[in-house]
């Protein structure tokens, strides 16, 4: 298991967040994410709110995660065949900060 790729997002207010991560679909990766900050008695969450996968030839797909405010505070999760995966951090009022990393499998 090696570090593919760092991330690092924070907010002050009513905000979403989001960094997009390329990933070679042909390995495995374990997302992680934490909210490492949260200053104040606002609401905040960080999750994988899209993965985009390869199937061959000219085809990627891409599937929204649609997921409840109150849940997610933490991501771990493993993904394979995708080219990239986005996670976002949702904020409303205070400063808040998450981070994380990609691993490759």
């Amino acid at each position: 298991m090696r570090p593919h790729y760092t991330y690092w997002m924070w907010t002050t207010g009513t905000y979403e967040v989001t960094v997009t991560i390329p990933l070679n679909w042909q390995r495995r990766y374990l997302v992680t994410g934490y909210l490492v900050q949260t200053d104040g008695d606002d609401y905040a969450h960080t999750y994988i709110s899209q993965v985009c996968h390869y199937s061959g030839s000219d085809v990627i797909s891409c599937g929204i995660r649609d997921i409840p405010d109150d849940t997610y505070l933490r991501i771990v999760e493993v993904i394979q065949s995708a080219s990239s995966v986005t996670i976002k951090l949702k904020t409303r009022g205070g400063r808040h900060r998450a981070e994380g990393v990609v691993y490759e499998l």
